[in-house]
């Protein structure tokens, strides 16, 4: 297997971990910032269709609120199951939200279990109210990639000739027998850049004053706690008084770090590493070496064959 595949495949790896739950995922865009900074509006939320019986205190689901529109739905935080008359129904709360929702749902309405967000994919929908955003995103990534197709492969149709079909088919020919060799000076300067990159984000810079937790930084930082709410995020100058579990600077999104910290504590303890990791194999163009390189050039409209 040649390199480049093995370096895709570990850059892809981290989405199997949703493969034991792809055939219940549905995908849900966030409309409000009742929920904030767990996601924000514009995100898309990744949800695990569960049961009523499935559904636990400090569970974020997607439920339908009774007396609401069909086809209405809401992404909140569960902070208590209250049984009535031998029906279950839960309590929500928007995490943003100073008060509870003013009412209580059956259980049944529940549709899903928030596992994963997707920050800003939202506004690739139609539920993005702001149509110049909505435009500006479907140029970005529909019309501008088919105007640079079109434009790299012009001059072969307007210049074409058995001379360029031949050397089309011989840089194909290049390319099959390629061999590819990583540059270990580089990839060690790049993977140690990273490592303290990551490592200096991730480091909270945050002081202990009067049993308070206090940000000394100049960045975000996220306290993970064991509440029903698990989480604070701590503004430059902000404090937090209680118990909690972990600290780290906020590099990723919040509901990445809550998410992974659920799968195991670990994880987050050596995230610097895991991202210089993943960040090293994202930048292999600097480190990996492809041999021969040959290119197809054009020279007052004749084309020829250049090795770099």
């Amino acid at each position: 297997m040649k390199l480049r595949a093995v370096i895709l495949l570990l850059l892809i790896s981290p989405f199997f971990l949703f493969l034991p739950h792809i055939g219940n995922l549905m995908p849900m865009v966030v409309l409000s910032g009742s929920m904030e900074p767990l996601f924000n509006p514009g995100d898309m939320v990744i949800l695990e269709e569960i049961n009523g019986s499935q559904v636990s205190v400090g569970d974020v689901v997607a439920f339908h609120p009774p007396n609401s529109k069909p086809g209405t739905f809401v992404t909140h935080r569960v902070i208590e199951i209250v049984h009535q008359n031998g029906t279950a129904f839960i309590r929500t709360k928007g995490d943003n939200n100073e008060d509870p929702d003013g009412f209580l749902t059956p259980v049944e309405n529940v549709r899903g279990r928030v596992i994963f967000s997707i920050p800003y994919l939202g506004y690739l929908t139609k539920y993005n109210s702001n149509r110049k955003i909505r435009m500006l995103v479907y140029l970005a990534f529909t019309l501008l990639p088919g105007i640079g197709l079109v434009l790299s492969e012009l001059p072969n149709l307007i210049y074409y000739s058995p001379r360029l079909d031949s050397l089309l088919s011989k840089l194909s020919a290049y390319h099959s027998r390629r061999r590819e060799r990583i540059i270990w000076k580089r990839f060690l300067l790049v993977s140690l850049g990273l490592l303290v990159l990551f490592t200096f984000l991730l480091r909270p810079q945050v002081s202990a004053m009067d049993g308070k937790l206090v940000n000394s930084g100049s960045m975000d930082v996220v306290v993970l706690t064991e509440g029903v709410k698990d989480y604070e995020v701590l503004h430059p100058g902000d404090e937090f008084e209680g118990q909690y579990t972990l600290v780290l600077g906020k590099v990723l999104p919040v509901l990445w770090i809550v998410k992974l910290y659920e799968i195991n504590p670990f994880i987050l303890r050596v995230l610097n590493i895991a991202m210089a990791t993943w960040g090293a194999l994202l930048l292999h163009p600097l480190w990996l070496s492809v041999e021969p390189k040959f290119k197809l050039v054009r020279r007052r409209n004749k084309y020829a064959l250049r090795r770099l």
